[in-house]
């Protein structure tokens, strides 16, 4: 009997993929941080987020007191953008994910175009929320009876998970003409003789 050959078709995962995927989960850990902080703006015992200003009540920093933060429309507006980067960076995270795991080739470039592209919205709408907070807090900074004011660490953090999903869509940017696709030539040789009948 012929030899056969067989043709192995294997899907080869880059580095950069992964990595890109696991910019994306830090960048949603960190906006998440961010958002739910109340420490965008510091001035002596009071600290302002886009939920909650809190003001310490003693001066050994024990007893501090919350209350919701006041209706202004850029806080509002700062809201929507930071909770829509942080979904539109989820959706962006799963499609990379998914193009990971996908076994057709030609789906793979697709799924981490997508996933560029969702990344780099949530970019856009990061950074517009983090423009227009200290552009709009300045414009009201004489209404307000503390004189000095300070950006906090959640304010950072925030232009944190914006570099982390900048660097994720560039990564997946990057490195997508390589071949991800490995074939194998195998060749069998069957050693069985003819039984005779």
């Amino acid at each position: 009997m012929a030899p056969t050959v067989a043709i192995e078709t294997i899907v080869i995962v880059r580095p950069l993929k992964v990595v890109a995927v696991m910019c994306g989960c830090v960048a949603l850990f960190l906006m998440m941080l961010s958002i739910a902080a109340t420490t965008w703006l510091e001035a002596d015992g009071r600290r302002e987020g886009l939920w909650e200003i809190c003001r310490r009540t003693d001066k050994d920093d024990l007893d501090i007191e919350c209350q919701k933060n006041q209706p202004r429309a850029w806080i509002e507006a700062c809201r929507v953008l930071c909770l829509s980067a942080v979904a539109v960076c989820l959706c962006s995270v799963i499609v990379a994910c998914v193009g990971l795991n996908t076994e057709r080739f030609r789906w793979k470039y697709h799924y981490y175009k997508a996933a560029m592209i969702i990344m780099f919205v949530a970019v856009a709408l990061q950074a517009i929320s983090l423009i227009i907070f200290p552009v709009k807090f300045l414009e009201e900074i004489g209404d307000r009876a503390e004189v000095r004011w300070e950006f906090g660490w959640a304010y950072g953090i925030g232009w944190g998970s914006a570099i982390f999903m900048l660097g994720s869509s560039i990564l997946l940017l990057i490195d997508r003409d390589n071949e991800e696709v490995l074939y194998r030539e195998k060749t069998h040789l069957n050693n069985f003789e003819a039984e005779d009948v």
